[in-house]
C-alpha cells in the first residue's frame, strides 16, 4: 500500500510504532514487534537516513538512542494512515452481511495459540 512512498512494510510498522509511542528505542521496538532488535535497526538506519525518524539521546541508557519520528515522518505516516482508513472503509462496504464474526474468532483463536507457541519456544531456548 505504500511501496510508492518508497516505504515496505516493515518500516511501515515501525514509523506506526513510533506514531504510537512518540519515542522509544530499536530493542524495545523488537521486543514488541517479536523481531530481531537487528531486523528493527536495519530499518531504523533506513527511516533515519531519508529524514523520517530523528535519533536523540537516551537520559536512560547510554548505548541505547531513542527514535522518533520527524516533521517528514510524521506526515509519511499520516498519509500511509489516510490510504489505509480509505481501503478498509472499500472491503467493509464489500463484505458488509459477511460471517465475519466467525472469522473474527477464528482469527483471535490463531493469534492465542501462536503467541502461546511462541512463549513455548521461549521457554525452550
Amino acid at each position: 500500500m505504500c511501496a510508492d512512498l518508497g516505504v515496505n512494510a516493515s518500516m511501515r510498522a515501525v514509523l506506526e510504532a513510533l506514531d504510537w509511542h512518540g519515542s522509544d528505542t530499536v530493542p524495545a521496538i523488537a521486543r514488541a514487534k517479536r523481531v530481531s532488535r537487528q531486523h528493527i535497526q536495519v530499518n531504523m538506519d533506513a527511516l533515519l537516513e531519508r529524514g523520517l525518524v530523528t535519533m536523540d539521546d537516551n537520559p536512560a541508557h547510554k548505548r541505547s538512542s531513542l527514535f522518533s519520528l520527524s516533521a517528514k515522518g510524521k506526515q509519511l505516516f499520516a498519509a500511509i494512515s489516510e490510504r489505509e482508513i480509505a481501503v478498509y472503509a472499500r472491503l467493509a462496504r464489500q463484505l458488509e452481511g459477511q460471517p465475519l464474526a466467525e472469522v473474527s474468532k477464528a482469527l483471535a483463536a490463531l493469534a492465542t495459540a501462536l503467541d502461546h507457541q511462541l512463549e513455548g519456544d521461549n521457554d525452550n531456548a
